[in-house]
């Protein structure tokens, strides 16, 4: 919060994070907090619901993305709030899924994410990347360990 991503007092946090990572995500909002910031605003996601997506959603649906949640993003970091992602999604879990709707959802994506990734890559705002290792991740790195030991 104070050296990685530089967070200011009274600056606003947009915090994205997956479910898996909710107790890391957590101490980093309290931290945040603590920090001074204004307002943090946390959004999760989450492999299953991702799957249950890919797997049962309407094939048009994977031709337009959240464009209202991504305009917000871009309106927070024009009004100066930081970015925090913390990353611990399943790196394989969309392997099995039908790849056509991975790329035309990733490309939704990306077009609706664009404003916001603008500010970003800019470095108009202060942001940072957390990585947070999640049981999925653990055991395709170290597959012949224990789960609680990977």
């Amino acid at each position: 919060i104070k050296v990685g991503l530089q967070l200011r007092p009274g600056q606003d946090l947009v915090l994205t994070s997956s479910i898996a990572a909710l107790p890391l995500t957590r101490r980093i909002v309290e931290h945040a907090y603590k920090a001074g910031a204004g307002l943090v605003t946390p959004i999760f996601n989450d492999d299953e619901m991702t799957l249950a997506r890919f797997r049962y959603g309407a094939d048009a649906g994977f031709d337009h993305a959240a464009g209202w949640l991504y305009e917000g993003m871009a309106k927070a970091f024009a009004n100066n709030a930081a970015r925090l992602a913390v990353r611990g999604e399943d790196p394989s879990l969309l392997s099995a899924q039908d790849p056509a709707k991975v790329a035309r959802a990733n490309k939704a994506n990306s077009i609706a994410y664009q404003p916001a990734l603008e500010k970003i890559t800019g470095f108009d705002i202060n942001w940072n990347i957390v990585a947070y290792p999640d049981l999925a991740w653990a055991r395709q790195v170290f597959p012949d360990d224990a789960d609680d030991v990977a």
